[in-house]
């Protein structure tokens, strides 16, 4: 029987006597897996049987940095075998009524007081030198007119099913109303000393398309390649161009806060990550 050799040029050269084995597997296709390994760091191996088993020989010189780079192989693709369970989870409907039923009725409480929008919107004045912390909290269920409350309905209620299938409802709407929250108050403080005004469920929306980008990021990280490092690029860009098409349109269009909320949301998203 010919011994099975494969070399960077694949080529079949005789194996020379000063060469060593630095691995042994079972089956052809595992070695051959493994000289693949060696070719792709631009050294020469060959694959011999051995007592039933096939084994990989190199040259010694060579022997420590090649066992080295299949350790990181193995440990790599240990974590790719791994069967990791994320589950898919009910979009929560009673939440999701429940958050749009009371943008519905604060909207409705607005038309019949006015003075509702000037003492619960964002301030960068009354929460700063007012010290009136709730306003980044409540400016979240206030709405400028019917377009501004109906745009936000349907493309962040879209967002925060995602969010409430990928994480669950009940995890998922205390973060986005959170990163809202925290975004409506950076805002703020960015803004001052000027005097700043806003309204809108749109910061915690966009902190819901952020808690996705952050949860893809951080599932990227947890499985990346030890040496492939692409994958985290993939969803952080996805989120910036959501966000620069979604969120930058518009006269009044709070665009720093669009973008801080989604930036909040991209931490907290990174964060809800369960520990498997």
């Amino acid at each position: 029987m010919m011994p099975s050799m494969i070399d960077s040029d694949f080529s079949s050269p005789e194996p020379e006597p000063e060469l060593v084995p630095v691995g042994v597997w079972p089956s052809l296709g595992e070695a051959s897996e493994h000289a693949l390994v060696v070719l792709a760091m631009n050294l020469e191996c060959w694959i011999l049987p051995a007592q039933g088993n096939y084994a990989v020989l190199a040259d010694p010189a060579h022997a420590g940095a090649i066992r080295h780079e299949y350790q990181l192989y193995a440990e790599e693709q240990s974590e790719r075998r791994e069967q990791v369970d994320h589950p898919l989870f009910p979009v929560g409907l009673d939440l999701l009524m429940a958050w749009m039923f009371t943008l519905l009725g604060t909207f409705l409480w607005q038309l019949r007081d006015e003075s509702l929008s000037d003492r619960f919107c964002n301030s960068s004045l009354g929460v700063i030198d007012g010290k009136e912390w709730w306003r980044p909290f409540t400016s979240l269920f206030l709405h400028a007119d019917a377009a501004h409350l109906l745009g936000n309905v349907a493309i962040g209620g879209l967002f925060c099913i995602m969010v409430a299938k990928v994480i669950g409802a009940w995890r998922a709407w205390p973060l986005i109303l959170l990163a809202g929250m925290l975004a409506n108050f950076l805002n703020a403080w960015l803004h001052y000393p000027e005097s700043f005004l806003s309204l809108g469920a749109s910061t915690a929306t966009f902190g819901a398309l952020g808690i996705l980008v952050g949860h893809s990021t951080r599932l990227a990280w947890r499985h990346r390649s030890y040496r492939e490092f692409r994958p985290l690029v993939a969803p952080l860009l996805a989120g910036v161009m959501m966000v620069s098409w979604w969120g930058t349109s518009g006269e009044n269009t709070d665009v720093l806060g669009h973008f801080l909320g989604s930036a909040c949301g991209t931490v907290l998203g990174w964060f809800a990550v369960r520990r498997m």
